[in-house]
């Protein structure tokens, strides 16, 4: 909650500087803002409990938390609005640290878009681990802890994929990183669904307050990760196809001129 505040201070601080609906649009703050409301729904709303019940309910947590509430908050410029949140002095002294810069430095190679799809897959298939996954159930600072990976690690691979469209050079690689991600975590909610096994114990027994017996449970849940999500990473995919197809058709065009 303290990051929305912030994001609202910072925003309206530039757009006090550079007019209403400048710097920032209120698109994009929009768009922060149901980024925003995607995670209460995961984690504040009836959604949190039901998923100690339902593996189905847990699966659309997940999806919430790593595809749908991070391109939405990126969406909203939060890198450029937070630091507008800070007092003026401030935000000059962080620009002149030099431990900051070393930092960025070290870290950049992070927000490629391969390096980022790594990480963020070594994250979905850990805690999609039976044994992880169960531990996450029964201890809820296990549990919070799975939600803040899959939710930073998610975040960097978003960005990774904003900063690859920004040019025509590193698009390729966004979209090969946006098809690794739909790849294999098509793979992985395939292995849920057709698994002839229950996968996490936990759920022998609660899907059935629901009329569902725990291996449909299963297979449901498997089927949102499977089709849902891959949806949403082809989306991506598309998105950076199109950016360098327009590149590509704007190049050409004064050649042809010329001609």
């Amino acid at each position: 909650m303290v990051s929305f505040g912030l994001y609202g201070l910072g925003v309206r601080s530039i757009w006090s500087h550079a007019g209403l609906g400048r710097g920032i649009s209120p698109a994009r703050v929009f768009s922060y803002a149901g980024g925003g409301a995607i995670l209460v729904i995961a984690l504040v709303s009836p959604l949190d409990p039901l998923g100690d019940t339902l593996l189905t309910a847990h699966m659309v947590q997940h999806i919430l938390l790593v595809g749908v509430a991070p391109p939405l908050l990126l969406v909203g410029f939060p890198g450029a609005a937070l630091p507008w949140s800070l007092p003026r002095r401030m935000r000059c002294a962080l620009g002149r640290k030099s431990g900051v810069r070393t930092i960025a430095k070290h870290t950049t190679f992070l927000i490629r878009p391969l390096p980022a799809c790594a990480v963020h897959g070594i994250a979905l298939w850990l805690w999609h681990a039976p044994a992880l996954f169960e531990a996450a159930l029964r201890n809820e600072a296990i549990h919070a802890l799975e939600h803040i990976t899959f939710f930073t690690t998610a975040i960097l691979f978003w960005q990774s994929l904003a900063r690859a469209g920004r040019s025509t050079a590193t698009v390729p690689s966004g979209i090969a990183a946006g098809f690794l991600t739909l790849i294999h975590g098509g793979f992985l909610g395939a292995l849920i669904t057709f698994s002839p096994s229950l996968l996490y114990p936990w759920y022998r027994q609660e899907p059935e307050r629901w009329s569902l017996s725990p291996l449909a449970d299963q297979q449901l849940a498997g089927l949102i990760m499977w089709v849902p999500a891959t949806l949403v990473y082809l989306l991506a995919c598309l998105v950076l196809a199109a950016r360098l197809l327009t590149a590509s058709v704007a190049y050409r065009k004064p050649v042809q001129q010329s001609s």
